[in-house]
């Protein structure tokens, strides 16, 4: 074959491939961009209502609550023997959604690999839920918002579909595996992927109990985007 017309046809699909790959990043930053349209407008916070926190890095982002209202009590709800040490001492749950391998796999930032990143963004891939007890004055920076008992119960409901079950409706715990003394791993309901992250399962949470949130809140910080931040 002439060099010339293998050359034309390296070139052409070159050409193909990068009119496609830029064809994709638009539509894809069109999706970001619309997805920061606010929903829930009427939102407004409800005096002493339920406390809820969001905490977010630059990377991930978890729901905050107050382990016992008078909707819920998260002790009962997640099996006390499943984390390493007693809980009880603490006073509020952070619930975190995401990529079951990622999370499993990087307890620290340096114990991060480029594959495991690739893998968690690029293909649906299985997921799971993060339980760890703290307390607010542990987490530094977060978002508050108060909400009513029906938005809270709302929210509730939410968490519980997102987590897996065995045959006799437990949650599934993902035994062996914990960050520290008060945390623990349950299997998840829903594939992580490029535009169902961490990040966007705190967006959907809070558009659950109908606080005012961005439509779509796939990237870090944007569940936080109409939200007021304590501690800066």
């Amino acid at each position: 074959m002439n060099v010339r017309v293998l050359l034309r046809i390296v070139l052409g699909g070159a050409r193909r491939v990068l009119k496609w790959s830029l064809l994709g990043l638009a539509v894809y930053l069109l999706v970001i961009a619309v997805g920061l349209i606010p929903v829930n407008n009427h939102f407004t916070p409800t005096e002493n209502g339920i406390e809820i926190l969001v905490i977010s890095n630059a990377v991930h982002a978890d729901l905050v609550m107050p382990v016992r209202t008078d909707v819920i009590d998260w002790s009962e709800e997640f099996d006390p023997h499943c984390f390493p040490a007693e809980t009880s001492h603490l006073s509020h749950v952070a619930i975190g959604w995401g990529d079951r391998g990622f999370f499993l796999e990087t307890p620290t930032w340096a114990d991060l690999k480029v594959s495991t990143a690739a893998h968690a963004l690029l293909w649906p891939s299985q997921s799971c839920l993060h339980v760890g007890y703290t307390r607010p004055e542990y987490l530094g920076q977060a978002a508050s918002v108060r909400i009513s008992r029906d938005q809270y119960r709302q929210l509730v409901a939410f968490i519980r579909q997102s987590a897996a079950r065995d045959s006799e409706g437990r949650y599934r715990h993902i035994e062996g595996y914990a960050y520290g003394p008060s945390d623990a791993f349950f299997d998840a309901n829903g594939s992580y992927h490029l535009l169902s992250t961490c990040n966007s399962w705190v967006g959907r949470a809070l558009r659950s109990a109908e606080v005012r949130t961005p439509w779509q809140s796939s990237w870090p910080q944007t569940p936080l985007l109409y939200l007021p931040v304590e501690g800066e």
